[in-house]
């Protein structure tokens, strides 16, 4: 999804356990101590590329999700190992999912690989990582990649470092540090969090690195949002978008460290159900929290450490436009480029008479950016845009020459900040100006 707000994607299944044991992942040199993998950051989600028995695949890291999922079709199925047709269900969704549970096969990251592996093909259609990331991202892997090592996640430097149980011998002294229960193969930690209505309670939440928000919290007998709060799209579910009601808390404490006014979604109990399949957390903390601080994983001892980072005193992230956005498919357009040309060692762009001879056409391929929803009574809901409206420009610029950070910063600016947008409704090319604001001001 690309986001004009930050969200969560929300791929929960009810998946029986498998008495199928599969190898750990583990180094290709096993003298190494620690090796590090780079990867993409997409609204600081964490995007890893491997290839799967040697397809190339780019896997969301997800420690929200217990299984690894890869989604396409029925047709490119074949590269999969000991495969056998299954139908899962999805939380949220009336209609069984089609998928294959699929044996023996090996993920390959580089200096670090894993045989034998698991995998859950969802051939689905609803399943379009690409689409709302707007990055083409295949798989999600969470549990089988941070079982086995320490982990090291630096979002600052956008690496994973992995080290060797046996040979970490690191000191953490100046990280803190705090117990972890694995709750249906997935971290989840005690915070403390001081509400809107100065009562201070002790919440259970999910360390999701699948989830590009800050807090969520689910309400419950004794939790309700705050009257300062209100209605908004928080995420997708598989056939339904979930809303829930924005607001801040006062502070929510991660070790000694005080997070100040934190962005926090209250989900009702009803779209709960998409998220609470375990009964036992009060919420979720995403990467809008994670990315403030350097961690190490052991999920062996079940520990985290942690300690503040460069990031950790920037403002929470929040959409001021109310525009929900979402990539719509793709076109190839002919672009016209000026052919580079060197004459007597002097570059020359082939400035002439003969244009045939000055240009080529190239044929390149862009990604449709279009409206998905609009929220209540935002800047964007006062004028004239809809659903379904294709955005073409920013400020100018066209949408292909942007990435999903520029487009998020955009849109997330100060209050009272003017965004020019063009957008293309049928044969029509409209202009529309949005003045930036938040109802959490």
């Amino acid at each position: 999804m690309i986001r004009a707000k930050l969200f969560v994607l929300v791929f929960t299944f009810a998946i029986v356990n498998s008495v199928f044991s599969q190898d750990e992942f583990k180094f290709k040199d096993p003298n190494k101590r620690a090796v590090t993998l780079n990867f993409k950051s997409l609204n600081n989600l964490i995007i890893l590329s491997a290839t799967l028995n040697g397809k190339l695949i780019n896997f969301l890291v997800d420690t929200g999700v217990n299984k690894t999922k890869v989604f396409g079709n029925v047709k490119d199925s074949t590269f999969l190992e000991t495969t056998e047709f299954i139908q899962l269900r999805s939380l949220g969704s009336a209609e069984p999912v089609k998928a294959y549970k699929s044996t023996e096969n090996t993920i390959d990251f580089g200096p670090i690989y894993g045989n034998n592996q698991e995998v859950y093909y969802i051939t689905d259609p609803r399943f379009d990582l690409s689409s709302k990331l707007g990055l083409n991202v295949q798989g999600i892997i969470g549990y089988e990649l941070f079982k086995n090592f320490i982990i090291r996640l630096n979002y600052t430097r956008k690496n994973l470092r992995f080290y060797q149980h046996e040979k970490f011998n690191r000191k953490l002294n100046t990280f803190d540090e705090i117990d972890f229960r694995l709750i249906r193969k997935k971290p989840n930690i005690n915070l403390s969090a001081k509400l809107l209505d100065g009562t201070q309670k002790d919440l259970v939440f999910l360390v999701d690195t699948g989830s590009s928000d800050a807090f969520w919290i689910f309400e419950g007998k004794n939790i309700t949002a705050p009257k300062e709060s209100f209605v908004d799209f928080v995420g997708y579910g598989l056939e339904q978008v979930v809303k829930g009601k924005r607001s801040k808390a006062k502070t929510i404490s991660v070790g000694q460290y005080d997070l100040k006014k934190p962005r926090v979604a209250y989900i009702d109990s009803t779209s709960a159900e998409l998220f609470t399949a375990d009964l036992y957390k009060n919420g979720i903390m995403g990467s809008e929290v994670l990315k403030r601080f350097v961690w190490f994983f052991n999920y062996k001892e079940r520990k985290l450490y942690f300690k503040p980072n460069g990031q950790f005193n920037s403002n929470f992230n929040y959409d001021r436009s109310g525009l929900i956005l979402t990539y719509a498919g793709e076109e190839i357009k002919t672009v016209k480029k000026k052919i580079f040309a060197t004459f007597d060692e002097k570059p020359n762009y082939g400035f002439g008479s003969d244009d045939s001879k000055t240009f080529e056409i190239r044929y390149e391929k862009y990604q449709i950016l279009q409206v998905a929803y609009i929220r209540p009574d935002s800047p964007a809901s006062k004028v004239d845009i809809r659903k379904g409206d294709r955005i073409l420009r920013f400020d100018g610029k066209p949408v292909e020459r942007m990435n999903l950070k520029e487009i998020n910063d955009l849109l997330s600016g100060d209050e009272g900040e003017k965004v020019i947008i063009q957008l293309k409704r049928g044969k029509l090319i409209l202009k529309r100006k949005i003045y930036l604001s938040s109802r959490l001001n």
